[in-house]
């Protein structure tokens, strides 16, 4: 799974993951600014879990492997800032275990 940096200060990246949780809250009809990202830096690769964060919140994780291969990503059902997580995204976010981390500039 391909990590693209987003415009910040911060280690804040995008990626099919968080696309998808957007769109399943429905963040993309309503808000430019307000995102599910990854912060991806040095110490959350240390400790093999890259948070899913949104604005104000972190929502969930990607575990990672020492390949940095996803084994586990989930969310807090009532995690999401705005909108409500439908009750199998967990379910939904376990397609992306076996996919391998890598961050483009």
């Amino acid at each position: 799974m391909k990590l693209v940096e987003r415009n910040t200060a911060w280690p804040e990246y995008l990626c099919e993951l968080t696309k998808e949780l957007d769109e399943l809250v429905g963040l993309e009809k309503y808000h430019t600014y307000i995102r599910h990202y990854v912060f991806a830096d040095d110490w959350a690769f240390e400790q093999r879990c890259l948070p899913i964060r949104m604005p104000g919140r972190t929502t969930g994780g990607v575990w990672i492997d020492d390949n940095n291969v996803i084994t586990r990503a989930e969310v807090d059902l009532d995690g999401c800032v705005i909108g409500k997580y439908p009750d199998d995204v967990n379910e939904k976010l376990h397609k992306y275990v076996g996919e391998k981390i890598e961050i483009v500039k």
